[in-house]
């Protein structure tokens, strides 16, 4: 017996096999998506520029990637899964240990607490930096963005609680300053687009602490570049046979930039990380479509390892696009 098919039927089943086939492409181009940004997290370098940008995000990338995943499973795609779901678990494997705390190092020294702030070129309210240094016992700030004008306000409003200062005031977001409760030697500052000065900080019980008040340039475009680069690589690594080295400061990078992991692989320890909140954002963008992208941990204190990080907080800075952070130390004592 001869069976014979409608030509009409196949010509109307082409389009209904077409669109079933559309979902799975999209899928597998989703899930490539997230394969190569996972591998370039993991591997790649610092650029470019566009790399940089979405590299920043991604403990947002990793939670997006949910989506996909979920789509796979009703689809039933399950090389696509397969894929997504490695995916997932590398981009995992880097960014939930910022959310757990570790044991820090036992230390025999006093307790030094420090902040730092950006001012958002002078504009940040300073008034709100006393009452977070009075509240929190502040010993030492790395404030940024510091102006002629902000210079004014911090000498009102921070010197009489920090009254040891080196301050190097610049154009627009240039300056940076460091006050402090205990006397403060100046020392040769870091070489960047940014102040970054430097000094000698003498705890009472303490070995001399090396802080540095930290601003590189920032990668906002794509011709600042080779700027963020230099200034990060032009920061001082750790010495574990040298002086205690504190960096602090709005580091324009975030532990998924190569160029800070590189730092602080030099023997350094990120306090956010370390205490369990490194997932805290610190600094958005603000007005118009910028402004609603979500926020980023930019600013942060990095302690050799002889260090104790004990806490970490964040605090809103009125009129600042950046929040404050709040680190409580332990020192090594004074040998």
């Amino acid at each position: 017996m001869t069976i014979t098919t409608d030509p009409g039927e196949e010509t109307a089943a082409a389009p209904v096999r077409r669109r079933r086939r559309w979902p799975h492409v999209l899928l597998w181009i989703a899930a490539a998506g997230w394969a190569v940004f996972a591998v370039w997290r993991l591997f790649g370098p610092d650029r470019p520029w566009a790399a940089v940008v979405a590299l920043a995000y991604t403990p947002y990338v990793l939670a997006a990637s949910l989506a996909p995943i979920i789509v796979a499973l009703l689809l039933r795609a399950g090389r696509a899964l397969t894929l997504l779901l490695l995916t997932a678990m590398a981009l995992v494997a880097v960014v939930a240990p910022r959310g757990i705390a570790t044991t820090p190092p036992s230390v025999d020294g006093p307790e030094l607490v420090v902040m730092t702030a950006n001012l958002r070129v002078g504009g940040g309210d300073v008034a709100t930096l006393e009452e977070l240094i009075r509240e929190n016992g502040v010993d030492v700030l790395s404030v940024q963005e510091v102006t002629a004008e902000g210079l004014e306000a911090l000498r009102r409003h921070v010197a009489p609680l920090l009254p040891y200062e080196v301050v190097q005031v610049g154009q627009a977001a240039g300056g940076t300053g460091i006050y402090s409760r205990f006397p403060l030697t100046e020392r040769e500052p870091v070489d960047g687009m940014f102040h970054m000065p430097r000094a000698t900080l003498e705890v009472p019980g303490a070995a001399p602490v090396d802080f540095t008040a930290v601003h590189p340039a920032s990668p906002h475009a794509p011709e600042r570049m080779v700027e963020w680069r230099r200034d990060l690589a032009a920061l001082p690594s750790a010495d574990r046979n040298g002086a205690v080295r504190i960096l602090a400061g709005d580091f324009n990078a975030t532990l998924d930039h190569r160029s800070l992991r590189d730092l602080i692989d030099t023997g350094y320890t990120d306090a956010a990380d370390a205490t369990g909140t490194g997932l805290i954002g610190t600094w958005r963008p603000v007005g118009g479509v910028k402004g609603l992208a979500p926020p980023v941990a930019l600013d942060r204190v990095l302690v050799d390892e002889r260090v104790a990080v004990r806490d970490v907080s964040v605090h809103a800075v009125e009129d600042s696009d950046h929040r404050a952070v709040v680190v409580v130390l332990g020192l090594p004592g004074a040998e």
